[in-house]
């Protein structure tokens, strides 16, 4: 075991004598994302990102948010601080803001001043009005039933109702209108036509993908060079340790490159934000870089940079790391690869490979590297 460190920390040290590699798969997409972030913008109308701002926390705001997120347009809350940089990049078609006094009818001399919210729309035209109009809508709905509550009170017999108890009975009587047939319609009219094939956004960690697979593959070749592998593998036992304290060695160092790039952007540009399955979704990710750079480590040093680089280039390219995808692509083949794989899984997007068989694919494929380079003259001499 002490053997293993021992070759793990000098597999590392060999790594870090070139820390240009290191500084370049930092410094490349923390410009990239402040320059330009996922500055492309998404066109899939299948999927509108709504948001609102509460800044009132109230009962009528608590209520405008419920019909909201009834919608099923999408619609999330989000912090103040979060909407320049979500509506920059994209991540948001739409975002309400809706105001402190919102709902206090004591606040203006007319109900429908407290029923209106800033709006502010995303890069996305056609996504930005259907978002204003589902909450003209849900506002309208809001102030109509404020203005029916005051001429209610103002009836004769009206003494001693509470207001919760005057939208009580509202509702009853709504429900029983609607079983009888009434019902609202609200037509739309000249609203152009989107583009009918949906496009995937490229997201922020496609960025982050990106230089993490560059940076193994890279380190990958680093340290498949022939004569120090002869020299380590000729202590007892030299082939399997070799073998594994260049995977640890790897793992450490991508831990390490991915932790300071993310590190780097959140502190930079702190409204940034992460999907839950990062940590998996990445960490299956590093298994296939490391199990591809060892499979490329079996072409000889001089002849096998052009290869792997042509290699992970196609990866990266049908993934849907560098250009938008149609979803009917990594539907049928863009998932399939590693890089598909991987932005799939955190744009949301289901996979026919789960979390286990992608990993069990890194697995089988580092245990055929492993048998191959025994068998390699080129690298067990």
């Amino acid at each position: 075991m002490r053997n293993l460190a021992i070759m793990t920390a000098l597999k590392l040290k060999l790594l870090y004598r070139r820390p240009g590699l290191l500084v370049s798969c930092l410094v490349i997409p923390l410009l990239l994302s402040l320059l330009a972030g996922a500055a492309v913008v998404r066109n899939d109308l299948g999927e509108i990102r709504a948001a609102y701002v509460d800044l009132a926390n109230n009962q009528e705001s608590a209520r405008l948010a419920g019909m909201l997120e009834a919608s099923k347009l999408g619609w999330q809350r989000v912090g103040a601080q979060e909407v320049d940089r979500a509506i920059e990049l994209g991540h948001l078609d739409g975002v309400v803001v809706i105001p402190p006094y919102f709902g206090d009818r004591g606040a203006a001399m007319h109900l429908d001043d407290v029923y209106v919210c800033a709006y502010i729309p995303g890069k996305d035209g056609l996504a930005a009005d259907l978002i204003r109009n589902n909450y003209q809508v849900t506002a309208l709905a809001m102030s109509t039933v404020a203005k029916l509550e005051k001429d209610l009170f103002s009836l004769p017999g009206s003494e001693g109702i509470t207001g919760s108890g005057m939208s009580e009975l509202l509702e009853v009587k709504t429900e029983e209108a609607r079983s009888e047939g009434a019902n609202l319609t609200i037509l739309f009219h000249n609203l152009e036509r989107g583009d009918s094939l949906p496009v995937i956004q490229l997201p922020d960690t496609a960025i982050e993908i990106l230089f993490l697979s560059i940076f193994s593959l890279m380190s990958s070749l680093m340290l498949a060079d022939a004569a120090t592998l002869k020299r380590m593998q000729s202590l007892p036992n030299g082939f399997r340790k070799d073998y594994l304290s260049t995977l640890m060695a790897l793992t450490v160092s991508g831990v390490i490159q991915l932790v300071f790039m993310v590190g780097l952007t959140l502190l930079l540009m702190p409204g940034t934000s992460r999907p839950s399955n990062y940590v998996p979704v990445m960490a299956v990710l590093l298994l296939l870089m490391l199990a591809f750079g060892q499979i490329m480590a079996l072409i000889p040093g001089d002849r096998r940079f052009v290869p792997a680089s042509l290699l992970l280039f196609v990866s990266i390219f049908a993934g849907g790391a560098l250009v938008r995808p149609p979803t009917l692509w990594m539907q049928y083949l863009g998932q399939y690869t590693p890089h598909g794989w991987a932005l799939a899984n955190l744009s949301g997007i289901q996979t026919a490979v789960g979390f286990a068989g992608a990993a069990a694919a890194g697995l089988l494929l580092l245990i055929f590297a492993y048998l191959a380079q025994r068998r390699s003259s080129y690298l067990a001499g």
